[in-house]
């Protein structure tokens, strides 16, 4: 019997990649370019600040965008699963994270002072609200994504539902500097999302059975 993933489905999981993608490069990019930045000091989402702060804020919200369409895939190839919910709220933290943006401090963006510390104003706390619970529903959808997968897929979700809270809390107790330990956790992330779409829509296919049956 002939059952594969519909063009819908994947034009939906690839959307996954597709944020990847567009967040990593434009971070990376934005990073190495943006005067004052230094992510040694200072987090990703503060490159939503400044003159070129609406390009970051805009990635922010298309990624999020993006992230909602996969989740949307998600729940009609992995049924009867809490993966595309967990996928979905990831994706609803990217929004409200570049809706509110992160405080300006140590120095960036420029004109800031070099040791002013975040004020926590309400756009800041929303943010910080955002920021934890997105990465808490990434860091549970990649145990979550491994009960459907098998081999390298699984462990690979596995290693990275370890790695990205590893990393962050190598970064807030300065073992590594903040933002490079926060920005490895993104790479990690998204890395991740663009393995497991990919994974789950092959397995899908060849299987010809839905996803959620696989083990």
């Amino acid at each position: 019997m002939s059952c594969k993933t519909s063009t819908t489905d994947r034009i939906l999981l690839s959307s996954g990649g597709i944020a990847a993608l567009l967040f990593c490069s434009i971070a990376t990019y934005e990073m190495s370019t943006r005067p004052g930045f230094d992510i040694r000091r200072h987090a990703i989402s503060m490159l939503s600040l400044g003159d070129r702060g609406w390009i970051m804020a805009a990635t922010f919200i298309g990624s999020g965008v993006l992230t909602l369409l996969c989740a949307a895939g998600l729940s009609r190839v992995v049924r009867g699963s809490w993966l595309a919910f967990l996928i979905g709220i990831y994706g609803l933290g990217l929004i409200a994270a570049g809706i509110f943006p992160a405080p300006a401090s140590f120095g960036f963006p420029p004109g800031t002072p070099d040791q002013q510390v975040p004020v926590m104003t309400g756009s800041a706390i929303i943010h910080s609200m955002s920021f934890m619970l997105a990465f808490t529903s990434l860091t549970i959808a990649c145990f979550v994504a491994a009960r459907h997968l098998s081999g390298g897929a699984a462990t690979s979700s596995r290693l990275a539902g370890v790695a990205m809270p590893v990393l962050v809390v190598l970064g807030m107790t300065s073992i590594i500097p903040t933002g490079i330990a926060f920005y490895v956790a993104a790479i990690v992330g998204w890395g991740w999302l663009a393995l497991i779409v990919m994974a789950l829509a092959d397995a899908s296919t060849e299987s010809g059975q839905p996803a959620q049956s696989l083990t």
